[in-house]
């Protein structure tokens, strides 16, 4: 390793300690963790759960498999972690072998999602925002957009912005999230194929609605003589300043919302609940229904991890299927059993199906684009 790939990858490392890396440096230090995390060979667990590296080693309830659940705090940039890391990462541009995965699967590139979005003006101009350059890109009804060097959207209110009703909308793809700080100056994370329509004078609105299809975490700006409302295919969400999520894809048969901070109202045609936090509201055939909530499962997308509690092999899938932008198709009668654990959205996809895989619940193999799912 040369002075300068050292010089790099401690700079590298210590902005993102810091939490300045950009998006895409953020994707290559997590990748060379898990570059090392694989590399780590027959890991015996034990009652104390020992603590290797950044991975716990923990057993999946439930099943006799033992899973690596990734850790990924801001680390300490130490000189052995910089060798260890760039030690691999000289492995992977060799492109030497790794260890024989547990899927059976021909070897096609199937990449994890990335950050991302389209931004529609009023107009109807589409922007690219993941081809954007950093810096000032568009000014509207008083407004101006901006994409920071960490690839956030930020719209600033200029002293005479003026109350012109100008709908802009965020969309994001499959395999994309996004970041939005909008005019009012609360923060909005958009999870894989979801979309937040507003308006540009929101800051002035004397109700500041926005309308969610998908999934996305909320970090709403107090305002109390100013309630934000969130509207869903099946439910309003009212706040005057606190952190939710809401999920809310049109392929799934319940809509949930889930507290973290503060106190918010949920309301359908037919029910009205206050959640406090801690617990969520699943709305479902025009009701909703209030229960204790697991905030790691449900922000767990927010810090680029999937958190799987207690879920099947299906809902499991469909994360995969929206974050990796493939196609799941099953063959046989899957099984129900539910599974937990975790891994970093970041993974490699055999990396993430040989860990259900390894539940001994099911079979996965990847061909193409798609992946197949079947019984043992």
């Amino acid at each position: 390793m040369t002075e300068d790939q050292t010089k790099y990858a401690q700079d590298l490392l210590y902005r993102y300690n810091a939490g300045n890396c950009t998006p895409e440096e953020e994707i290559q230090i997590e990748a060379w963790f898990n570059a090392y995390a694989n590399t780590v060979a027959d890991v015996e667990y034990s009652e104390n759960m020992e603590l290797i590296g950044q991975e716990i080693w923990a057993k999946l309830p439930a099943t006799d498999v033992a899973i690596k659940r990734k850790l990924w705090p801001r680390f300490a940039a130490a000189a052995a972690i910089i060798l260890v890391l760039f030690g691999v990462f000289k492995l992977y541009e060799r492109n030497l072998t790794p260890e024989q995965p547990l899927v059976q699967n021909q070897k096609e590139q199937i990449t994890p999602g990335t950050f991302g979005a389209t931004l529609t003006l009023a107009n109807g101009k589409q922007i690219r925002l993941s081809h954007l350059k950093n810096g000032l890109f568009a000014e509207e009804a008083g407004v101006k957009i901006t994409k920071t060097a960490k690839g956030e959207l930020v719209y600033e209110v200029k002293d005479e912005a003026d109350n012109t009703l100008k709908t802009n909308t965020l969309s994001t793809a499959k395999g994309e999230t996004f970041k939005v700080e909008l005019p009012d100056g609360s923060s909005v994370w958009l999870n894989a194929a979801s979309s937040l329509t507003y308006t540009t004078n929101l800051a002035n609105a004397e109700i500041r609605k926005v309308k969610l299809s998908g999934e996305a975490y909320f970090k709403v700006a107090h305002d109390k003589e100013h309630p934000f409302v969130v509207t869903t295919r099946g439910h309003d969400i009212k706040v005057l300043g606190t952190e939710f999520n809401v999920s809310s894809y049109e392929n799934d048969d319940e809509e949930i919302t889930t507290l973290v901070q503060g106190k918010i109202s949920m309301n359908t045609s037919r029910d009205r609940i206050i959640l406090a936090p801690g617990e969520k509201g699943t709305v479902h055939n025009g009701g909703i229904e209030k229960s204790t909530a697991n905030i790691e499962a449900a922000t767990g997308w927010k810090n680029n991890e999937f958190v799987f509690a207690s879920q099947d092999i299906k809902s499991i899938m469909k994360l995969i299927a929206r974050w990796y932008d493939v196609n799941i198709t099953y063959e046989g009668e899957i099984p129900s059993e539910k599974i937990s654990g975790s891994i970093s959205r970041f993974s490699d996809i055999h990396s993430v199906l040989n860990i259900l895989q390894a539940t001994g619940t099911v079979k996965i193999k990847t061909m193409g684009n798609r992946v197949v799912v079947s019984t043992m």
